[in-house]
């Protein structure tokens, strides 16, 4: 595994207190621990978390880290891999606000099995271990909300593995694009990844990607803008991501 530097898990000088808005689960995330929180204990989180700021290509954590804290996404993306010594890639996911990461390292005290860096600027709000363990002494509902997280994790990993074994090309990238997909400001669904990138997720050349990218536009399923992938039939797109 190749170790770079940049892993900003306490670097000094970037906390601030939480704000309310980071109280409240971001619609259509299906892996925000707060959403099965009442709101009491949304409040407790909100207290018990500092800000941090992450610039672009910063390092939250590198893969055989301790695990020192939970992380919950509220702004930009971060990038979960794992690299092998000779340089080649794997990514499992994209995370965008409201996204929660790293919490089961803190439960079963194993280091950290990916790599966690920030695609563009990213804000977060980061749990310590002491923190953590605290909110889960002090409330049943935030240890049932983690039951939930990991359980919708590994459903998750679950169909990720199907996928990989037994889904055509085209059936995996349709369901990745699915996956990716995040509301932009114009209130357009797309996926910011390059090629490249989503060729990492599936393992295969960028050109395949490319190929079946095509396909997808000239099928009116999507619409291929610079920097982006505009999902403009999500019926079709279901339709192709099917392989059982």
């Amino acid at each position: 595994m190749i170790r770079r530097s940049g892993s900003v898990s306490g670097t000094p000088g970037q906390h601030q207190p939480a704000t309310s808005f980071e109280r409240m689960p971001v619609p259509g995330v299906e892996t925000d621990l707060l959403q099965w929180l009442p709101p009491e204990v949304r409040e407790a989180v909100a207290h018990a978390a500092v800000r941090r700021h992450v610039g672009a290509g910063g390092f939250i954590f590198q893969h055989g880290d301790t695990g020192s804290a939970m992380y919950r996404v509220l702004e930009g993306t971060v990038r979960l891999s794992l690299m092998r010594v000779d340089g080649h890639q794997m990514i499992y996911a994209l995370l965008g606000p409201g996204e929660c990461i790293a919490a089961s390292s803190l439960i079963d005290n194993h280091p950290l099995p990916q790599t966690a860096e920030a695609l563009d600027d990213v804000q977060l709000q980061v749990v310590s271990a002491a923190a953590f363990a605290k909110l889960r002494r002090d409330h049943r509902e935030f240890d049932d909300a983690l039951l939930h997280l990991l359980a919708r994790r590994l459903r998750t990993l679950s169909i990720q593995i199907a996928t990989a074994r037994l889904a055509d090309l085209t059936s995996q990238i349709a369901l990745r694009l699915l996956e990716l997909a995040r509301c932009d400001a114009r209130g357009r669904l797309v996926v910011t990844v390059t090629h490249t990138d989503l060729a990492m997720f599936v393992s295969v050349s960028r050109q395949s990607i490319h190929r079946i990218l095509k396909s997808f536009a000239a099928d009116g399923l999507i619409a291929l803008h610079y920097g982006s992938i505009e999902l403009l039939n999500l019926e079709g797109l279901r339709a192709r991501a099917e392989f059982l």
